[in-house]
């Protein structure tokens, strides 16, 4: 896209964009052993509605942009290798220890140091998770919420001190619902979740991760749906838009 670094609006406190080519937003400070990428649509080669940092081939996108776009990534992450899985919008959770796909999931997590975990997100709330030796990576949007799969997740992990970051997502005020969903969301979590037909992930998914027992929940409080021109949004760019890339990685020897 044509926006630069220098017109992109103010980021909440708490928030960092970092990035020579392809950019992201980072918790700042980072957690103690981790590093985290929310990736922006900024810095990549794509042609609209692509445009620009499109990890996804199955949205229509050129391989060849997308390769680079991946590779433009990577270089970001260090270069470490990166995990993934064929996300289908569930509550499966996978532990990984090497690169390459994990099969069906929607989330992901590992001891390795040094490996990325990913997924690919445009309104679904990627949420990184961060503990003693472990970090945890998930794909959630409203079904994977409803499930708890960002409790799942953190459970699984079975590690004390668990520190969750919610990271770019649409929120509340870009997100209304059908009456019955909202109040199948209320009777979950609780009607704080939801105002009128109005939805916040980020709410459930907090809540969610509580009920785990998780330490901290961390909210970077980015609106994908209100930022369209810094993320992409399949509610505020349908029928065709781009995925973009969200990763954890344990820093190694932490």
């Amino acid at each position: 896209m044509s926006l630069q670094r220098s017109q992109i609006p103010a980021l909440p406190a708490g928030v960092a964009l970092r990035g020579r080519r392809a950019l992201y937003v980072a918790p700042d400070p980072e957690p103690s052993g981790a590093r985290i990428w929310f990736f922006t649509r900024l810095g990549g080669v794509s042609r609209p509605p692509f445009d620009a940092l499109n990890v996804s081939r199955k949205v229509g996108d050129s391989e060849e942009a997308v390769a680079e776009n991946l590779a433009r990534a990577r270089e970001a992450m260090g270069r470490r290798p990166t995990a993934w899985v064929r996300q289908v919008a569930g509550d499966g959770v996978v532990e990984v220890s090497e690169g390459g796909c994990a099969g069906e999931a929607d989330a992901l997590i590992t001891s390795r140091p040094g490996l990325c975990l990913t997924v690919g997100v445009a309104d679904c709330a990627p949420v990184a998770l961060v503990g003693e030796g472990r970090v945890g990576m998930v794909h959630s949007g409203w079904r994977g919420t409803l499930a708890g799969i960002s409790g799942k997740a953190a459970r699984r992990m079975g590690v004390r001190g668990l520190t969750a970051y919610i990271g770019p997502c649409i929120r509340q005020c870009c997100y209304e619902v059908s009456p019955e969903l909202a109040g199948e969301f209320a009777r979950r979590f609780g009607a704080g979740v939801v105002s009128g037909r109005q939805l916040s992930l980020p709410e459930a998914i907090r809540r969610d991760l509580l009920e785990a027992g998780v330490r901290e929940v961390v909210d970077l409080g980015l609106c994908t749906g209100c930022r369209p021109e810094f993320f992409f949004s399949h509610r505020k760019q349908k029928p065709v838009t781009g995925r973009g890339l969200a990763a954890v990685a344990r820093v190694e020897g932490a």
